[in-house]
């Protein structure tokens, strides 16, 4: 019977208390607090998502400027980038081998969208009036063509730059803002045109086809 006794386990201890505390924390606090940090530095980070173009950080609201309309008289509307996604491209009045590639790209882009069509615009800010109205008629019916010469003008394009503040890059990218009138991302002229159009869609995809 000594024998047992002195071969039998010791009784089990009792866990501490920090200990439980410890595995708690870990399951509930933890996870909020890493929660909080991305929060706050949600900008900062390099999150790999499905976009093409380059994103603003953070997003931009653009202030409309009541710009004369060349082709069909008036001005722009204060409301104009309310309620549909709008590609806006922007150049000289010589519109060159570039500007026609790019105006191309965002009449193919918004027809590409098939049944969405109507979520979609374009416009086109040129300094001064276009030097071949007929042909942009004929070939872009569907474009809002406005004048960005001026005072006016100059502060509008300026919301495109980087910072918001200074003179664009003009000709070398298509800007998109979303139907809030935030200036979202933009695309080089040079990089891949069906990523303008995968990101097009995938956005018209989340706001449910507006």
């Amino acid at each position: 019977m000594t024998d047992l006794l002195e071969q039998a386990p010791p009784p089990a201890r009792r866990k501490r208390p920090w200990i439980m505390f410890a595995v708690l924390s870990a399951i509930f606090v933890i996870p909020v607090v890493i929660a909080w940090v991305l929060y706050l530095n949600i900008n900062n980070f390099n999150f790999a998502t499905t976009q093409h173009g380059e994103f603003i950080k953070p997003a931009r609201a653009l202030i409309a400027a009541p710009l004369s309309l060349p082709l069909t008289g008036g001005t722009l509307a204060p409301d104009f980038f309310k309620g549909r996604f709008t590609m806006v491209y922007m150049s000289t009045a010589f519109c060159n081998a570039d500007c026609e590639e790019a105006l191309y790209l965002t009449r193919q882009v918004r027809y590409a969208t098939g049944q969405k069509i109507e979520s979609v615009q374009r416009l086109y800010l040129v300094a001064g009036a276009p030097q071949d109205p007929a042909k942009i008629l004929r070939l872009h019916p569907d474009l809002t063509v406005a004048d960005m010469s001026g005072p006016a003008g100059s502060k509008f394009i300026q919301q495109f730059s980087r910072g918001g503040n200074s003179m664009p890059d003009i000709g070398k990218f298509i800007y998109l803002v979303d139907p809030r009138g935030f200036y979202i991302m933009r695309y080089s002229i040079s990089g891949k045109p069906e990523g303008l159009l995968k990101d097009l869609q995938h956005l018209l995809g989340e706001n449910g086809g507006m």
